[in-house]
């Protein structure tokens, strides 16, 4: 019984390290106009950094900031207030973290938003601006609820999310432990 119980539970242990890894990405507060340090945890550099549409995750992302190589970046928010917004971080192993829902807030700052940048897609400061912050800032209704990876970060709490693919390795020595077990 004793070994049954550990095989199942080295099993379990392994399965679920393969699937949820530590990297993850902070979600921090977001200001039109303003500064922001935007945060992740340790992977594998460079870090491809992008701000996607909290409506549309799966589509055009809003903002491109680029391959970065550390673990912080200082970002000058080129974005309308009341633009909803996920952080999106990949590494080179394919690792990839999402941030929680984060809007962002009104300033009485509107230097970043002129009206080139708000008329048709231009060049954010610190970033590449892929839409407009006007078209951002449009929100639209759906019945429908995303699932699966289209709906990391979109938790009422506004944890984040990481997910990491599972390695040929965890694979192979989750299938051998589980037949292990029911050997047992």
């Amino acid at each position: 019984m004793f070994a049954t119980l550990f095989s199942v539970t080295l099993f379990v242990a392994l399965a679920i390290q393969g699937v949820f890894a530590d990297f993850t990405i902070d979600t921090p507060s977001l200001t039109q106009c303003g500064s922001v340090l935007l945060t992740w945890t340790a992977s594998s550099p460079p870090y491809n950094l992008l701000v996607a549409p909290a409506d549309d995750l799966c589509g055009e992302a809003l903002v491109d900031l680029g391959q970065q190589t550390g673990l912080s970046y200082q970002w000058n928010v080129a974005l309308a207030a009341g633009t909803g917004v996920v952080l999106f971080i990949e590494d080179s192993q394919g690792n990839e973290a999402w941030s929680g829902t984060i809007t962002v807030a009104a300033s009485s700052d509107s230097s970043c938003l002129t009206s080139t940048t708000s008329s048709h897609n231009g060049s954010a400061v610190s970033g590449t601006l892929l839409t407009s912050p006007a078209a951002a800032a449009k929100s639209t209704t759906s019945p429908y609820s995303p699932a699966g990876a289209a709906n990391a970060g979109l938790a009422p709490s506004g944890g984040a999310l990481s997910i990491r693919p599972l390695s040929a390795l965890t694979s192979v020595g989750s299938g051998l432990l589980a037949l292990f077990a029911l050997a047992l």
